[in-house]
């Protein structure tokens, strides 16, 4: 931030995220705060870490905070269970399925390497449990893009 001010910048866009630390303690209000005062415009992204879906990051009021609220589109996605029963979603993949062969699910809840599994954090996925199934995720600690990541990595052809 310091080397755009120097630069001569009109405008900071920082499509970054974290915490809501204090603002003296926040290094991007900081250098927010810097380039404000020399009449610089400063956005920054609102963040997806949570840990509530209504938490956002960037809050400093010198700064404008900007998030997306929706998706003007979306990608259908359905599970078919053994017992035929019929799951409608949605994917933010919209290329070419998985097939229509069964394959199987996991849901790792208390019973692989570490007590993370059920989350699907680095690490924590057992490649012989998941490799050729689509794994069940839990929601919170990670992104849910970083855990796609992680089941792709352990083999796994799908995340739920």
């Amino acid at each position: 931030m310091e080397r755009a001010i120097e630069d001569g910048v009109n405008i900071l866009s920082l499509s970054i995220g974290g915490t809501s630390d204090p603002y003296f303690l926040d290094a991007i209000a900081i250098g927010a705060f810097a380039a404000t005062k020399r009449g610089i415009f400063v956005s920054c992204s609102a963040g997806n870490g949570g840990p509530t879906p209504e938490s956002l990051s960037n809050v400093a009021p010198w700064i404008i905070t900007v998030g997306a609220g929706t998706l003007d589109r979306d990608f259908p996605a359905y599970a078919v269970l053994g017992n035929k029963k019929r799951f409608t979603g949605v994917s933010l993949y919209s290329g070419k399925g998985i097939g229509s062969e069964p394959v199987g699910l996991v849901y790792n809840k208390g019973v692989e390497l570490n007590q993370t599994s059920s989350i699907c954090t680095p690490g924590s996925l057992d490649p012989k449990r998941v490799r050729g199934k689509v794994v069940v995720c839990d929601r919170g600690v990670i992104a849910r893009v970083e855990k796609g990541v992680v089941v792709k990595k352990a083999g796994g052809v799908g995340m739920i």
